[in-house]
């Protein structure tokens, strides 16, 4: 067989698979009509499923089919199937929402949440803005990740330094790893004072905005890159490696800052609430040595970057009154409450977020809820995929000091603000 009727072959088989995959309502089971929901997490999918198996004792009209696409395809067979009006019925959504609306592949929410006397306000409200787009909101959340620092009690004691407590401030995060350093190197030790996650999301958006800068403009035309308070932020954590607070570049560039915690290699590390259940089953918690609490407040305060998905439905299902009466469960008290007991989300539905506190029994989550508090949407926009390149390239030039904060910046800020001016 030659190549070029391999390659025909190859384009069938996927133009069938995506037209299986994403089914868009077109047949009947058990007298129902069908619905099909796309996720991309294998680990959630078990829990995804019993909310699903809930509704679908329910519902008497309506049949939801789960399927799973693994993350590093989903995106593309979203597009594809887009393409050929072939998408499911309702699938997860994140940041990249704005390409989907301006692609004209979502279908509006807001007729639906008013006919349906929805009340919003029982979300959290950082959670439901990410997901409205040139006034109109596109998908129901899901639930959110908030950043906080977890701290190793142990290494505390073992060196005599006094626990951070809440309201700490940047310089008090300075002195307390400045008193660890000293006491680690007087006694030979080998921690680390402070350790970060080297990825936006867990660590510097978050920095941006506690010194008073942003990454993008609320009406996503600006960069923010040009502000002296985005360059401070910068600046701060280059100052926190130079006075030996935080672990070297080099360190942290090979090994993951949640790892180098969870093996006792470090007092303090910023993380992900996404890393609750990492946490909860790490040796540290067991131990009762974990300890969680908001981060420490810059001049604008001590902000989280908020991320989560959302449940968003195909413009061109067959039954939208079925997808929002899906979407309407998953995310009501109801579905979150199996979500919060098995601890794979947490809910933004502002009732439901005590079961996932009650999930865990070794770390106490209260910490994620309170960084929600002061939050801001992951920054991101119609062209996140043209620009958040250039961020992660020059930021980790500017930890590895090859260029100055105020250098990195400016080059992030015109190479950014180009693509955004298009």
């Amino acid at each position: 067989m030659n190549k070029i009727k391999k390659l025909v072959i190859i384009f069938l088989v996927t133009i069938l698979t995506l037209a299986s995959v994403y089914a868009n309502g077109q047949k009947e089971e058990n007298g129902k009509k069908v619905l099909t929901l796309s996720i991309w997490d294998e680990n959630q999918k078990p829990v995804i499923q019993k909310i699903i198996d809930e509704y679908n004792m329910q519902s008497d009209e309506y049949e939801v089919v789960l399927e799973l696409t693994p993350w590093n395809q989903y995106w593309t067979k979203l597009d594809a199937a887009a393409g050929a009006n072939q998408a499911a019925d309702v699938f997860w959504m994140n940041v990249y929402l704005p390409k989907y609306v301006d692609g004209d592949v979502l279908l509006p929410l807001d007729d639906f949440v008013q006919e349906n006397n929805v009340d919003l306000s029982k979300y959290v409200e950082t959670t439901l803005n990410t997901y409205k787009y040139k006034d109109n909101l596109w998908a129901l959340p899901k639930g959110m990740d908030t950043v906080v620092v977890a701290y190793n009690k142990d290494i505390f004691d073992k060196y005599g330094v006094t626990y951070p407590t809440d309201g700490w401030s940047w310089e008090d995060m300075r002195n307390i790893a400045m008193e660890l350093k000293n006491k680690i190197q007087e006694n030979g030790g080998s921690e680390y004072p402070i350790l970060m996650e080297l990825d936006a999301q867990p660590s510097h958006f978050n920095f941006v905005y506690q010194t008073g800068g942003y990454i993008i403009d609320e009406s996503w035309e600006k960069s923010g890159f040009n502000l002296d308070s985005t360059v401070e932020s910068y600046q701060n954590v280059v100052d926190l490696f130079n006075d030996e607070l935080l672990a070297p570049y080099t360190v942290l560039s090979e090994t993951k800052g949640t790892d180098l915690f969870l093996s006792k290699r470090g007092a303090i590390v910023f993380i992900g609430s996404w890393k609750a259940s990492v946490l909860e089953n790490s040796s540290i918690a067991k131990e009762g040595d974990l300890g969680l609490i908001t981060m420490p407040k810059q001049d604008a305060g001590n902000t989280s970057v908020l991320g989560g998905l959302g449940y968003a439905i195909f413009k061109n299902t067959k039954y939208p009154e079925g997808c929002f009466d899906l979407i309407s469960f998953i995310t009501s008290e109801q579905g979150n409450k199996i979500q919060g007991e098995n601890g794979i989300d947490i809910p933004a539905y502002k009732s439901a977020q005590k079961y996932y506190k009650d999930y865990f029994k070794n770390i106490d989550a209260q910490a994620f809820f309170d960084a929600a508090n002061d939050s801001v949407p992951f920054p991101a926009g119609p062209d996140i995929n043209a620009w958040i390149g250039i961020i992660n390239d020059n930021v980790a030039r500017i930890y590895a000091q090859e260029l100055s904060a105020k250098e990195g910046c400016d080059i992030i800020y015109n190479q950014m603000q180009e693509i955004l001016d298009k």
